[in-house]
C-alpha cells in the first residue's frame, strides 16, 4: 500500500518537476532580444526626431531680441552714448541755440551839465553854496543807463544805491522839458511805484529810443497829453 501511493504521488509531479527543473537559458535569451528590439527602436525614433535648424530667424524674434537686449546691457551702452570714431547718430548732432539780440546801449553817464550852471553862479551869495555842491556832487555819483531792455540809475557815495526798470512795467510817462535841451522824465510802474530821471542828457533823442521800447499804447498815450510842457 505504501509503495502504491509513492508511486500515485511521483506520477502526478512528474509533470512540474520537469518545468520546475529545465533550463532558463532560453527564456533569458528571449528577455534579452526582446530588450535589444525596444532599444534599436528608441534609437531609430531619435535618429526621426533629429534637429533641423531654421535658415533664418524671423521678424519677431529679433524684436524680441532687441527688447531684451534694451533692459539689459543695450540700455547702459546707449546711456553711455556712442564710441569715439562711431557712426554718428542723431541725438549727438547738437542744435543750433537760439541767437538773443544783443542789448543796445544807447547811454551812459552822469546827468546834464547844465543842471550846474544856476547853482554855481549862485555861489556868489551865500544861499547859493549848498544847491552848488548838490549838484556837483550828483555830477560826480549819478550814472544814467538807457539801454534796449533797461533803464538803470546808480546814486550815492561811490554809485552804493541802484534803481532799475524793464519797459514792459512801464504803463505811463510824463516829461518836463528844460530851456538848455535837457529834461526830466517820470515813469509809473504796473506796482504803483515811479521812477524819476531828472536832467536826462539830449532829452528828445532818449525819449524817442524810449518810446521805441515801450508798449505801442504806452507810447500813444504820451504822444498825445505826455508831455507836460506842450498841454
Amino acid at each position: 500500500m505504501t509503495k502504491l501511493s509513492f508511486l500515485a504521488t511521483a506520477a502526478v509531479m512528474a509533470p512540474f518537476a520537469a518545468t520546475a527543473f529545465s533550463p532558463v537559458a532560453p527564456i533569458t535569451n528571449n528577455f534579452r532580444s526582446a530588450n535589444i528590439a525596444r532599444f534599436a527602436e528608441v534609437e531609430d525614433k531619435a535618429s526621426e526626431a533629429a534637429f533641423v535648424p531654421v535658415d533664418g530667424p524671423s521678424a519677431d524674434s529679433d524684436a524680441e531680441f532687441s527688447k531684451v537686449e534694451s533692459l539689459g546691457r543695450g540700455s547702459a551702452k546707449a546711456k553711455r552714448g556712442k564710441r569715439k570714431g562711431g557712426p554718428e547718430t542723431k541725438s549727438s548732432i547738437a542744435k543750433p541755440a537760439a541767437a538773443l539780440t544783443p542789448e543796445e546801449v544807447f547811454f551812459e553817464g552822469p546827468p546834464a551839465i547844465t543842471e550846474t550852471i544856476v547853482p554855481t553862479i549862485s555861489i556868489l551869495t551865500v544861499v547859493g553854496i549848498i544847491p552848488a555842491a548838490a549838484a556837483w556832487a550828483r555830477q560826480a555819483w549819478v550814472r544814467y543807463k538807457i539801454t534796449s531792455r533797461r533803464i538803470r540809475v546808480t546814486s550815492g557815495i561811490n554809485g552804493n544805491e541802484m534803481a532799475e526798470i524793464v519797459y514792459p512795467d512801464i504803463i505811463e510817462i510824463r516829461t518836463v522839458k528844460r530851456l538848455l535841451g535837457d529834461g526830466d522824465m517820470v515813469a509809473f510802474l504796473r506796482d504803483g511805484a515811479k521812477f524819476e530821471m531828472r536832467n536826462i542828457p539830449n532829452f528828445e533823442e532818449s525819449i524817442e529810443f524810449i518810446l521805441k521800447q515801450v508798449d505801442p499804447k504806452v507810447a500813444a498815450a504820451y504822444r498825445k497829453e505826455g508831455d507836460v510842457t506842450n498841454p
